[in-house]
């Protein structure tokens, strides 16, 4: 009866032994008690966002490291808020790895606005840091909460997003300030982008930029899908190879994370000896384009490829056309609408796509 007891006894402290056990594991992953603080920006700032400068730094967040008790990554949310809403309906802005996220001024413009603020007015806004672990038994933590305000600019529209090619392949080479050829944005859909033109081989083919001058983001392939770097902390996803010399189509959506590269299969096309624009950005008169034609410079790297700098146009319409309009460009045949701004103009001739990228 004795040894029956021993048994008994000796099978309950192991079970409560396993139990504590399995308890201190579920509990591992919770994040440090005290809530973590947000570093910069300082709470009670304000910035005005300026439409002709979207790709200018507006935020630099930076915060305190969570601890989950054990080694894991840890992803860090910027999230904001209309104020005193307790965040009710937070609006995610960016995600990294690393303890600070440098917010350029489209984005930011975009996401207070999708808060529902008014544009042209300061609002105030509150900014929360959202910490997450990879693991089914981590708990989110939440950082203190600062308050801040922002005056943005325009409407929902969106900003065109512009993506600028580097690489060996490319004629700007790994430099990041190198009149890089930006991509064509699809006029219709901001996720999507094009590039048909002439690419040297080279293993490290080339990547993508999201700004000038920049590293972040950047984007690359892991082997099957597209990779967005938004953090030196993230590994450098790999380069888009080019096989041989050639012209390429390349397409990437950077909301599906998806991109197809190709062989150009276009007819053989025409290289032209000039190109001019014209129109009522021009003249200021749309009933009137008048006789004056602005020329586009030809790339040296690639014979489609055309660009006019700093091209300060009136709010109109107007065309791409070789020398006496033998052949003429548009938005699908017709006019090209523009607002008034300064503009980096890029042509492409082999498949008639273009952008304006606005400069100071």
């Amino acid at each position: 009866m004795k040894n029956i007891y021993k048994i008994f006894i000796a099978i309950a402290v192991l079970a409560g032994l396993w139990s504590c056990e399995n308890e201190e594991n579920l509990m591992i992953l919770k994040p440090q008690e005290a809530a973590f603080s947000i570093i910069t920006p300082e709470n009670g700032s304000s910035v005005i966002l300026n439409e002709a400068t979207p790709a200018n730094t507006a935020l630099t967040v930076s915060w305190e490291k969570v601890s989950y008790g054990t080694p894991t990554v840890v992803t860090y949310t910027v999230q904001i808020a209309a104020s005193d809403t307790e965040f009710a309906a937070p609006v995610d802005v960016t995600s990294s790895t690393s303890t600070y996220s440098i917010i350029d001024v489209a984005e930011l413009n975009t996401r207070v606005l999708e808060l529902g603020l008014t544009p042209n007015v300061e609002n105030s806004i509150d900014v929360r840091i959202k910490a997450t672990a990879g693991s089914a038994n981590a708990e989110p933590k939440f950082s203190d909460v600062i308050t801040i305000s922002v005056t943005p600019y325009g409407s929902l529209e969106t900003p065109v997003t512009i993506l600028y090619l580097v690489g060996d392949a490319t004629s700007a080479g790994w430099n990041l300030n190198n009149d890089n050829m930006p991509m064509f944005t699809d006029p219709n859909d901001n996720t999507k982008h094009y590039y048909t033109g002439y690419f040297k081989a080279h293993v490290d083919g080339f990547k993508l930029l999201g700004k000038i001058d920049s590293w972040l983001p950047a984007y690359g392939h892991d082997g099957t899908t597209v990779v967005k770097r938004t953090s030196f902390d993230q590994t450098d996803p790999s380069s888009f190879p080019i096989a041989t010399d050639g012209y390429y189509t390349f397409e990437i959506n950077i909301q599906d994370l998806t991109y197809n590269l190709a062989a150009y299969t276009g007819s053989t096309a025409t290289t032209y000896s000039e190109i001019f624009y014209s129109g009522s950005t021009l003249s200021g008169d749309d009933n009137n384009w008048g006789s004056e034609n602005v020329a586009l410079t030809k790339s040296t790297f690639d014979p489609h490829i055309w660009k006019a700098s700093g091209q300060t146009l009136k709010q109109g319409n107007m065309k791409f056309h070789t020398a006496g309009w033998a052949k003429e460009w548009g938005n699908n045949g017709g006019n090209i609408f523009v607002k008034a701004g300064k503009y980096d103009i890029w042509f492409n001739d082999l498949d008639g796509r273009y952008t304006f990228i606005k400069v100071q």
